[in-house]
């Protein structure tokens, strides 16, 4: 009985003016040599359906599905989902359903279920925000919003985490006069989720997302700074990323700086750790200088460190990457890494592919 309503709306979606279909699928696969040449292989794989049902030209349906692993875009060999786990296989669950209705250009109604996360991550392997953040990973409500352009949104409703909370987040990306022109642009997004009732550790999250670039014929650079703070055990947890970034005709360089603040707590006895924030590391330096062969084509040498904290060791990785763009929408990054870490180094290589349709 619980598929009669799905049912339905497929059935009146067969018989409407206007459906369309979109999503994204996220695999790869990695080989990772361990201890004692014991080889280890993973394989992941994030696929999201969506269905789009137009009632008119103001007023939409949206469904989705998916199917995912524990984690996917990786080539972190302690992150990766072994390609002999259960978990690999997941069967396709229900992904969410939305009522849009765009009354003016800059503001859309919408009612159901909502998701948003906040300064996730342009790290190329760490951009799922499923699962990776510098402040909030994905979160979810079923309740009424409102989308204010491509620039913020305001949502209300009931939080996912518990059956008795609430939950409300805002957030808009102010342009800072003067310096928000053809090509300079400049914007500050301020960002503050709070929740009542129960089922997360923290009440209320704020962050800030700031980004300046400037583009030349050609010479492009950019520079994104993202800060986030909440309460835990007594204390705060502070997170911050910076990533910049630069192009000059088929040469470009991205980097980016992830530190999370973790004092000790004053009024509890149990201490702020990584599991208190949204990502795997305590801190991450990431550098990656790459050439563009052509517009199908570029190679990259990266340099990674991690700092998962004081429970485990640092470990580097310094992989050699190859970028693929067959088509719009496309792209496929062969990899081959070495990871450094005290004791024994790891060789390993991989393949990830992502796909806009």
């Amino acid at each position: 009985m619980r598929f009669i309503p799905f049912i339905a709306l497929l059935a009146y979606a067969a018989f409407a003016a206007d459906v369309s279909f979109d999503g994204t699928l996220e695999a790869d696969y990695g080989n990772y040599l361990e201890k004692d040449f014991v080889v280890k292989n993973a394989a992941n794989h994030d696929l999201r359906l969506k269905m789009n049902v137009e009632m008119d030209e103001n007023v939409r349906v949206i469904l989705g599905a998916a199917s995912k692993s524990p984690y996917s875009l990786m080539r972190h060999r302690d992150e990766a989902t072994p390609i002999s786990s259960d978990d690999r296989w997941s069967p396709f669950v229900f992904d969410g359903i939305s009522l849009e209705w765009t009354v003016s250009r800059g503001l859309t109604f919408i009612f159901g279920d909502l998701f948003y996360s906040f300064g996730s991550f342009n790290y190329y392997y760490w951009r799922n925000s499923d699962y990776y953040a510098t402040i909030l990973t994905t979160q979810g409500m079923r309740g009424l919003g409102a989308r204010l352009g491509n620039d913020g949104y305001v949502y209300i409703g009931a939080s996912d985490d518990n059956n008795k909370s609430g939950r409300v987040v805002a957030s808009y990306a102010f342009p800072i006069p003067g310096l928000n022109q053809v090509n300079n642009k400049f914007t500050i997004a301020p960002m503050l989720d709070f929740i009542k009732g129960g089922g997360r550790d923290h009440r209320y999250t704020f962050g800030i997302d700031a980004n300046y670039s400037r583009s030349y014929t050609d010479l492009n650079y950019a520079l994104r700074f993202v800060y986030g703070v909440h309460p835990s055990h007594g204390n705060y947890v502070n997170t911050f990323a910076v990533e910049p970034s630069l192009n000059y005709k088929s040469f470009s360089i991205a980097g980016m700086y992830y530190a999370a603040v973790l004092a000790d707590s004053t009024e509890s006895e149990k201490s702020i750790t990584i599991d208190d924030t949204y990502a795997a590391d305590e801190m991450l330096v990431y550098v990656e200088p790459s050439f563009a062969f052509n517009k199908y084509f570029s190679l990259g040498a990266g340099f990674e460190w991690h700092d998962p904290g004081k429970e485990k060791d640092d470990w580097f990785f310094i992989p050699i990457t190859g970028y693929v763009y067959p088509t719009a929408g496309m792209s496929l990054a062969f990899w081959l890494g070495y990871a450094i870490t005290e004791g024994h180094n790891n060789p390993g290589f991989g393949i990830s592919s992502s796909v806009k349709f």
